[in-house]
């Protein structure tokens, strides 16, 4: 007799402590807490960056911040197309030293017609003479790497990188800078449009 309830109090004990178990895994509150932690869980994906646009030169050349003659600070304006963006305005502003090409210090955002805006740096580059195709068109180009550095909207997160492959067109018509531009960026899944 001493057996059998020794082994009954050790089921009762098994039965309840699976009842507490399974109340608390079908609980609304713990699988909602569950959820919400699950939810909390950063995802990134990975999309194309593809720009086919034109900026043109904005500056007043009397701001010194760059420094004095041939070292200016810059300001060109444009409109054009980027993947996951559509229609787009953009602004780049940096210093030039016009007497070697070199820039440096750009900032660059990106405005989509919903209003969210990417930004881009570009440390360094060098505007370089160019010799390969469209040269009679295109005197001068350059192809320096522009890293992605957050924004609003969906691209809040935004991170990665493209390379400018921009060509200076500097006609007697018409003085501008088209971007044909390529690479990547990193945008946080679930960011508003």
């Amino acid at each position: 007799m001493k057996a059998n309830s020794f082994t009954f109090f050790i089921l009762a004990l098994l039965c309840f402590g699976c009842q507490n178990n399974n109340e608390e895994l079908f609980d609304t509150n713990t699988n909602q807490a569950l959820l919400e932690r699950a939810s909390d869980k950063e995802v990134f994906v990975t999309v194309p960056f593809k720009t086919d646009l034109s900026v043109w030169d904005v500056s007043d050349y009397t701001d010194t911040r760059c420094g004095e003659y041939p070292v200016f600070y810059l300001t060109m304006e444009g409109n054009g197309n980027i993947t996951h963006m559509g229609k787009i305005t953009t602004v780049f502003t940096f210093c030039v030293d016009t007497s070697t090409g070199y820039y440096y210090d750009t900032d660059v955002s990106f405005v989509a017609a919903n209003g969210d805006e990417l930004y881009a740096q570009i440390p360094t580059g060098q505007i370089l003479p160019n010799e390969g195709e469209n040269s009679d068109y295109y005197q001068t180009f350059f192809n320096d790497l522009m890293i992605f550095n957050g924004g609003t909207g969906r691209f809040q997160d935004a991170s990665g990188e493209a390379y400018t492959n921009a060509y200076v067109h500097d006609g007697e018509d018409e003085w501008r800078t088209d971007f044909f531009s390529e690479g990547f960026l990193i945008l946080k899944k679930g960011k508003p449009n």
